[in-house]
């Protein structure tokens, strides 16, 4: 493989690896606001729950009121059961995004070994024949030399 087809493969999988970054980082966001959302809904939970408790402890509920507040809470109890689902599908995501990055990780460092492995042989050929040229001058030197 040529050292500009070896970049070229280098460049698409750095390329590469920085779209799976973007994409990591973008679902991770994602999965953070879902986690927030659901602290919020888990707290409004509860904050009605107090209310609902407060209010039958202290002055009481009509049988109306008691109902809708009921209602209420347990239609929020039916919103958080699908956020919940959202945070799941949102760490999978996360999952599959971060298995991504790694494994385009991996790709490019495989390439980065595979370049500096075909650097050092270029540069190893390069030194030896530097060396065979320096040889051989000094060859011709040393018969220069003897002809005089």
């Amino acid at each position: 493989m040529t050292t500009t087809a070896m970049e070229m493969l280098r460049h698409l999988a750095q390329q590469k690896l920085e779209d799976a970054t973007a994409e990591l980082g973008r679902v991770q966001q994602d999965y953070s606001r879902a986690v927030n959302q659901m602290e919020q809904l888990t707290g409004y939970q509860q904050e009605y729950q107090q209310a609902l408790h407060d209010h039958i402890v202290g002055k009481g509920l009509t049988m109306g009121e008691l109902v809708n507040l009921q209602l209420f809470i347990d239609s929020l109890g039916q919103a958080m059961g699908q956020h919940a689902r959202h945070v799941n599908d949102c760490q999978q995501s996360v999952n599959q995004a971060l298995a991504s990055w790694r494994q385009d990780k991996q790709r490019l460092n495989a390439f980065d070994i595979l370049k500096q492995r075909a650097d050092t042989l270029r540069l190893a050929r390069e030194q030896r024949q530097e060396q065979k040229e320096m040889d051989e001058f000094a060859r011709r030197a040393g018969h220069s030399k003897e002809g005089m």
